[in-house]
């Protein structure tokens, strides 16, 4: 199993085999075999960030030997909580985050978990209890996947893990894959595409004890704020906070024993935290950052196609830093070359080309020689940086009755985002979708004339004995969808926590960590996090500007043609052109015996497909052919 997971942790491995019962402990060259009783079995991977001794070795275990922990991820405030239990006794025999969670378990419990902050998931030993505490962070940066029957508990931090050992079986989950192709969802529910195998969800624990007893459990959630405005004084109080809270998020990511790098795309979110490393490095207390150097190190993708290019907002951040820059340029050649490798890193499907560019760029950073880096996920999830958050803000405005404040935003939304509606037809087009007799109409035409509609040209494929038997996941997915609509806060909250940010968490984790890097993520600090929940709406949209509070907070910092973008161009590649370089693997592959045949009409598919060769067929098709084509080939390889 930790074979399997070599690429996360190359630097050391361990194993332990304890004996419950007996108390004894078994570990590679101490016998020639664990013992027969053997019941608890941990083993890890070791990529090395702080304390780069052999003390730093996991699996790791308290002074008497009774608790013994397995950890993927940092405790970034570990500096902190590691003075704090020295001052009640504790004593350390390393530098390691790891050695604060053994102590912190000890003197708080299951407590402990409040007083982190990082991105982690453990399973922590309890001698003791005689019990498996396991947890993960409260956004699910890092991942943690378990199978359980009446004899085992398996886990691991990627599922391919699991899949080495001989009880775990391998089955199709049919109910992810129709969500997956008639949704376009992925990472929303505890579940995977894989039956049975299932993700300890975001800020949760779980116990097993020794009669085989689960116990699981939320630790950790948001409170919603669902007012539109505040006072001027509480609105120059919470952008004041959140600035404070992004350099200090920052500060503490900048903790390692190894080189730190920056993702720069040459947004809102990456500049943002470039121009902080680069004030931190450039004051007193930013120089014990040794391991940076004297310049910041950023990594970008960039493309000869203008339409995908942010090199000149790259540009802009370069001549403020005196950053060193390294690019890369993603192609088709490049994706269907390493497509495979890809997959297999991934574990499970993915939506588009977007996640090609990312293990791009990891790959650059491990080519020069960085393990750590820094990266803008989860902004937009928090602060509405995505321009369909426009609508969701009007319809919020009109089920509200602010019709003055909705023609207003509505008004200012115009050029926004690429944006070139008028005042008028994007009112109507957010009343529409609000209205029953809109969302009966949109539902009628994506059923009865499938590919008018994109939801209808996805179940155009789909087999109508699968559509039949999980019609209704999708029935309930569009009233949750319609009551969000006219919910932004919610929307916000479901988009973090179910819709959008858990997969492009898993994409950012398997593509840095394909290359041995750790990615980590500034803007997911829970104490921003937290703080974005407790904004009004107006901190998220105000006056056509999307991330509102984030742009007024790096005024002085950004440069203002990237403070002040109307335009957001999100991680995209010149998708069309790689997938028409494609055409003949695609081909072939539709062309085929279907392994997804229980699920896709290879009939339809075939027709539909043939669609893409028409040189006018949009972007939108060609991200639905990639996700057919996606699903059939992971079918091919994960159950040949």
């Amino acid at each position: 199993m930790t074979t399997r997971l070599a690429h996360r942790g190359p630097d050391a491995d361990g194993l332990l085999v304890i004996s419950s019962s007996r108390g004894a402990i078994w570990r590679p060259g101490d016998a020639p075999q664990p013992p027969e009783d053997g019941d608890v079995a941990l083993g890890h991977r070791r990529l090395s960030i702080i304390d780069l001794s052999e003390r730093g070795r996991q699996p790791m275990t308290t002074a008497d030997g009774s608790a013994w922990l397995i950890f993927n991820g940092e405790i970034f405030n570990y500096v902190e909580l590691r003075a704090e239990l020295i001052t009640k006794g504790h004593q350390f025999a390393t530098e390691t985050d790891s050695e604060v969670i053994l102590a912190a378990y000890r003197e708080w419990g299951h407590a402990c978990l409040s007083r982190f902050n990082g991105m982690f998931a453990f399973a922590l030993w309890d001698g003791h209890k005689r019990e498996l505490f396991c947890a993960r962070d409260r956004l699910g940066v890092k991942p943690f996947y378990y199978w359980r029957d009446a004899q085992h508990f398996v886990f691991g931090s990627e599922i391919k893990a699991l899949f080495a050992h001989p009880a775990v079986p391998r089955r199709p989950n049919p109910a992810m894959i129709y969500d997956y192709l008639a949704l376009k969802h992925i990472d929303h529910t505890p579940e995977t595409f894989f039956a049975e195998i299932v993700p300890l969800p975001a800020a949760h624990y779980l116990v097993v004890r020794p009669d085989g007893e689960l116990v699981q459990r939320r630790w950790w959630d948001v409170t919603v704020n669902d007012a539109v405005d505040t006072s001027p004084a509480e609105d120059a109080r919470l952008v004041e906070r959140f600035r404070e809270l992004m350099i200090d998020s920052v500060r503490l990511r900048l903790r390692s024993d190894v080189p730190i790098g920056t993702c720069l795309s040459g947004g809102l979110d990456s500049s943002t935290i470039a121009m902080i490393v680069n004030d931190l490095l450039s004051k007193e207390h930013g120089r014990d950052h040794a391991a940076i150097g004297e310049h910041q190190k950023t990594f970008s993708a960039c493309f000869e196609d203008p339409r995908f290019d942010e090199r000149e907002f790259i540009k802009l951040v370069l001549r403020d830093t005196n950053a060193d820059s390294y690019l890369t340029f993603p192609d088709g050649d490049g994706l269907w070359r390493d497509l495979d490798r890809v997959l297999w890193h991934m574990d499970e499907p993915f939506h588009s080309t977007s996640q090609y560019s990312q293990y791009c760029v990891m790959k650059r950073v491990a080519e020069a020689g960085v393990k750590v880096t820094l990266d803008g996920q989860g902004a937009d999830e928090m602060l509405a940086g995505y321009p369909g958050y426009y609508g969701v803000l009007l319809g919020t405005l009109i089920a509200r009755g602010r019709f003055g404040r909705a023609l207003h935003e509505a008004r200012a939304a115009r050029g926004m985002g690429g944006r070139g509606r008028s005042t008028m037809d994007l009112l109507l087009r957010v009343a529409y979708g609000m209205t029953p007799i809109g969302r009966m109409v949109r539902g009628a035409v994506s059923s009865r004339l499938p590919g008018l509609l994109p939801e209808g040209r996805l179940q155009a494929v789909v087999r109508p004995d699968f559509e039949r038997q999980y019609a209704p996941r999708r029935e309930a997915m569009l009233v949750g969808q319609s009551a969000r609509l006219r919910d932004l806060p919610r929307r916000l909250y479901h988009d973090v926590f179910h819709a959008s940010l858990p997969a492009l968490l898993r994409y950012e984790d398997r593509n840095s960590m394909a290359h041995s890097i750790e990615a980590r993520t500034p803007f997911l600090d829970y104490r921003l996090v937290e703080l974005a929940f407790e904004m009004p709406m107006s901190h998220k949209i105000r006056d056509g500007w999307t991330k509102r509070s984030l742009r007024d907070a790096t005024e002085g910092v950004l440069p203002p043609e990237i403070q002040w973008r109307k335009d957001k161009k999100g991680f995209v590649t010149p998708e069309v052109l790689w997938l028409r370089q494609g055409r003949t693997e695609l081909q072939d592959t539709f062309a085929g015996k279907l392994a997804s045949a229980e699920y896709l009409d290879g009939a339809a598919l075939g027709r539909e497909f043939g669609k893409s060769l028409d040189a006018t067929a949009e972007g939108a098709f060609y991200t639905d052919v990639f996700r057919w084509f996606i699903l059939e080939k992971w079918m091919r390889t994960a159950f040949a």
